[in-house]
């Protein structure tokens, strides 16, 4: 119970820079605040004469005329409505306007509730930014003006009040104080919010490419020994039956010593997160090149890239990394629906999102699969390793995408990555929007397959 009520007041602050409907919500909850305190001190009002009797219907009806206000707010808050700056401007200043009335009917700048009017002015400054929080500020000196000057003085006050040419410059003080301060206790508090965020995601990133590192070390180091011994068998071969000039000899030799080197390279420089070199990639175009690369290896099998025509998608990853995470989905789909199968690989953007699905027509993804999805050594293959999906389920983590497995409609699995769109900043300059960074880069997708099958 006392949760929920210290929950009721817990101010909108997040690690998101768009959080004006947090703060809306958070507004609505302060308004029933004040509406309650403010049918509460009605009787106080009425018995030392601070409110007369004749204004009582005017200040209900500005009380009722809040509370319509805040319930139509709330309700639209549960329909889903999202906050703007402006949402938050229109409704701080009805606050103002709505509590000016009210102090104008019960005795202006001298009422001693007068204060209240300028805690707003820490509202203001913790709310909005910019030029809303100086228009913000100057609505709040105009109802401090009219309150001064245009008040119903009540007989409970008519024997304490201040002279106006001191209390006006005082109420001005105090309300600037209070929106300097807070001004700039609120930036700090988002620059810090955003750093720290922006830092917890850099370290989680870093930890998640360790990982990938080491499973990519590890695996390489567990290949190197059959490649090896395979390359020298191969020679021994040609130099016992005499066919060193054998083509097909040649080409099993050299994509052997293609082998080593991929994978030397993914345990080298590539996966290991100090020296990783994350690149802003033309997605559609990497993709293209990678089923390209593993077309002509499963030459039996269908494979088609099917994009949106929506235009080059920018995303931030490692690419060689990447084509090896894309490689072991199309294998695990050409494993599962046989070597004559049909798999779609299918791009598009969804938002600032882009979608990579892996789609086939197999027997779908076991359950125990999905279960511990993100869990190495999981496989119900007889010669499988269980390495292969959580190679892809790790660097998607690493780079700040999302792997999830779904069953095909009409069946099949689909495997689908979401990654988050790098920006892609306007240029006013015509020989610049006419070519964005995206289509002048070129990722070059390894082949590391025989040519031949």
């Amino acid at each position: 119970m006392l949760e929920t009520f210290r929950s009721f007041f817990d101010p909108p602050i997040t690690a998101d820079p768009e959080q004006s409907t947090a703060k809306l919500a958070w507004v609505v909850r302060l308004r029933w605040v004040a509406i309650a305190a403010q049918v509460i001190v009605i009787a106080p009002a009425l018995e030392f004469e601070l409110l007369e009797p004749k204004m009582l219907p005017l200040f209900l009806s500005v009380v009722a005329t809040l509370a319509v206000l805040n319930i139509g707010t709330w309700i639209g808050l549960r329909r889903g409505t999202k906050g703007s700056p402006g949402h938050l401007m229109i409704q701080l200043g009805a606050d103002i306007l709505g509590l000016s009335a009210l102090l104008i009917l019960t005795g202006g700048a001298w009422n001693p509730m007068v204060p209240i009017l300028l805690v707003h002015s820490v509202l203001g400054a913790l709310l909005l930014e910019g030029r809303l929080g100086f228009a913000f500020f100057g609505l709040l000196l105009v109802s401090i003006a009219i309150i001064q000057w245009n008040s119903h003085i009540p007989p409970g006050l008519e024997n304490a009040l201040v002279p106006a040419n001191i209390l006006f410059p005082a109420q001005i003080t105090v309300a600037l104080v209070f929106w300097i301060m807070t001004a700039w206790l609120s930036s700090t508090l988002d620059n810090l919010k955003v750093w720290f965020a922006e830092a917890q995601e850099r370290k989680t990133r870093i930890d998640r490419l360790r990982a990938v590192g080491a499973l990519a070390a590890g695996l390489s180091h567990e290949f190197a020994t059959p490649l090896n011994t395979a390359q020298l068998r191969l020679a021994r071969v040609g130099r016992t039956h005499d066919l060193a000039e054998d083509d097909d000899l040649r080409t099993a030799i050299e994509e052997l010593e293609r082998c080593g080197d991929i994978l030397r390279h993914m345990a080298g420089s590539q996966l290991q997160p100090d020296r990783l070199s994350l690149e802003v990639v033309d997605l559609d175009r990497l993709v293209r090149q990678v089923v390209e690369s593993v077309g002509r290896v499963h030459d039996e099998a269908t494979i088609r890239f099917l994009g949106d025509g929506r235009g080059a998608k920018r995303v931030l990853l490692p690419p060689v990394a990447f084509s090896q995470a894309l490689i072991n989905l199309v294998d695990n789909s050409i494993e599962s629906g046989g070597a004559s199968s049909e798999v779609e690989i299918v791009l598009s953007k969804d938002g600032a999102r882009a979608e990579l699905k892996v789609q086939d027509r197999g027997s779908g993804w076991p359950e125990v699969v999905r279960r511990h999805l993100g869990e190495p050594f999981v496989t119900t293959k007889p010669e499988g390793v269980g390495l292969g999906l959580y190679y892809v389920h790790s660097l998607a983590q690493a780079i700040g995408a999302e792997l999830t497995l779904d069953d095909r409609e009409f069946g099949g699995a689909v495997a689908k990555i979401s990654f988050p769109l790098v920006p892609t900043k306007q240029s006013t300059e015509p020989s610049e929007a006419s070519e964005s960074p995206a289509d002048s880069l070129s990722v070059p997708a390894p082949d590391w397959r025989p040519q031949n099958g």
